[in-house]
């Protein structure tokens, strides 16, 4: 987006971010700041320090003297797959005749760390309509809004060709094309809704396609460990009731698809919070809203706006196929875990104390990474360790450090006592991978937040090489905000702290593996 601002910028800047693009820039009149968002990809953020945000910090109060003045930063990535689903995206909402013809053979993309070309081959009279309207303008100031590289768009004419195979469904139309990756979904009465939103009129994306910040994105799938909390209102003051109660509500929930699991959460009024109550857990919706990406840990979050009861036609979702499960372990062999004392089970004190139900005829499989840092597109794994439970007793573990093949921070060094001697020469990450997949399979995958953390670890080498863990999740992190409610602060050390369970050496990742297999039998017997 090239204006004004952008050539001001990169004046008193000296050309020093070419990496930056200028997205938009908001001025909040009641607090009086002004906050200018840039798009950088996710490759260049991995060297974006924090001195190069203090220098455009320091850019910006020089540009806007007088002003205060930051910079947020919106991660982007681009790939052909991608990018093509943003087009998918755009003419979903803004064209349904040329939306009803475009495949993955009439979209050609290519992406590279400057560039992002887009060619749209239709037949004559699509191209005249698009020509007749605004050309490829909007398509162009659309994917511009949502990629750092430079953005072309070439629209080529094609010869006539067999019209698609539709399903009219009266105001619906859905597309029998294997190459679109959108889901076909029935939607139902409206649970929440901010402003006007009547209903939803696109069809859902996969989560597993959404790797950037998107403003305008519709998702779909099962909601799984919804949550209700309150937070306190900025804005209170006891004499001004306008200003609201002092206490405002926040629900939070997660939302699968078998594609993806997307962290999700809401902002009700306080007499809107109670149409949640009617949301149980794996019932299907539909939900529109905005995707930001956490500065914290890289991690999306979907906001949500509207959200409607849906019947999601699972059929039309392309199912990834995943490479087979390995015939025998290769690297790390799970090895057999024997009790320290004689209980029988984890459950058993002593008085032959039964089982929780939670955990009969079920098979988890508890596990924690420890890695060069937080923030998930960059860092990478230094320590794994899991615990396989059958039936509420631990049968096996598997566990080993993992060489980074960089340096290891010193503030991680200091939180875990693994150094770069210690790793060096061990297998990696991507190594390990098939035989843990192997070690998973069948059983649900339980971490303390693992779904915002270990499992997007996971999943980003998973992804790579063709594995595809499809297993249940179960976040303790999660499950202690419910059933422990008593628990002022949720993080593992400070639960385990509380509830008395023995917690050796945390920040290790089997040393956090037992105590988060403590920490879900607490929950289970709540449960």
């Amino acid at each position: 987006m090239h204006n004004k601002f952008t050539e001001e910028f990169e004046r008193a800047s000296g050309g020093a971010f070419p990496m930056l693009k200028f997205r938009s820039a908001l001025y909040q009149k009641d607090t009086g700041i002004l906050t200018v968002r840039f798009l950088i990809s996710a490759y260049d953020a991995r060297a974006f320090d924090d001195d190069k945000k203090k220098k455009v910090d320091e850019v910006l109060s020089e540009i806007f003297a007088g002003v205060d003045v930051h910079a947020e930063y919106i991660r982007t990535f681009a790939d052909e797959g991608t990018v093509r689903n943003k087009v998918m995206e755009y003419f979903n909402a803004t064209n349904a005749i040329v939306f009803r013809a475009l495949s993955a053979e009439n979209v050609a993309v290519s992406a590279d760390t400057d560039t992002v070309s887009v060619t749209l081959s239709l037949e004559p009279p699509l191209c005249k309509m698009l020509q007749t309207a605004d050309g490829t303008g909007g398509l162009r100031d659309f994917l511009d809004n949502n990629f750092n590289q430079h953005i072309s768009v070439t629209l080529r004419e094609t010869e006539s060709a067999t019209p698609p195979v539709f399903d009219d469904l009266g105001e619906s139309v859905v597309v029998k094309d294997p190459n679109m990756r959108l889901i076909t979904v029935e939607t139902g009465k409206k649970i929440y809704a901010r402003g006007k939103i009547a209903g939803i009129s696109r069809m859902p994306a996969y989560i597993a396609d959404v790797k950037a910040a998107v403003d305008n994105v519709v998702l779909c799938g099962r909601v799984t460990g919804l949550t209700k909390r309150t937070y306190k209102n900025k804005k209170y003051t006891p004499d001004d009731p306008k200003n609201g109660p002092e206490e405002l509500p926040l629900v939070r929930f997660f939302l699968d698809d078998t594609t993806g699991r997307m962290d999700c959460v809401c902002f009700p009024r306080a007499e809107e919070a109670s149409v949640f109550d009617s949301v149980g857990e794996k019932d299907e919706v539909v939900c529109t809203g905005k995707v930001t990406i956490s500065s914290y840990n890289g991690a999306p979050s979907f906001a949500i706006n509207a959200m409607f009861s849906a019947k999601i036609d699972f059929s039309s979702i392309q199912a990834a196929a995943s490479k087979p499960v390995p015939a025998k372990y290769s690297l790390i062999r799970p090895q057999p875990f024997t009790e320290p004392t004689s209980q029988k089970t984890l459950f058993d004190d002593g008085e032959a104390k039964k089982t929780p139900g939670y955990f009969l005829g079920k098979t988890f499989v508890i596990f924690d990474f420890e890695a060069t840092g937080l923030d998930i597109p960059t860092i990478e794994p230094i320590e794994i360790g899991a615990a396989k439970v059958k039936d509420g007793k631990i049968t096996e573990t598997f566990s080993t450090l993992l060489d980074p093949k960089c340096h290891i921070p010193e503030v991680v060094t200091e939180t875990t006592s693994i150094t770069d001697s210690m790793v060096r020469g061990m297998p990696t990450f991507k190594e390990v991978l098939p035989d843990f997949f192997k070690f998973t399979r069948g059983a649900v995958l339980v971490g303390h937040n693992i779904s915002s953390y270990d499992f997007p670890l996971l999943n980003k080498y998973a992804q790579a090489e063709g594995y595809i863990f499809d297993n249940e999740l179960e976040d303790t992190l999660l499950l202690a905000r419910r059933y422990i409610p008593e628990a002022r602060h949720v993080g593992l050390e400070a639960l385990t702290k509380m509830l008395g369970i023995t917690h050796i050496e945390a920040h290790r990742a089997m040393g956090d593996v037992f105590a988060t297999v403590e920490l879900l039998r607490v929950i289970a017997e709540r449960i």
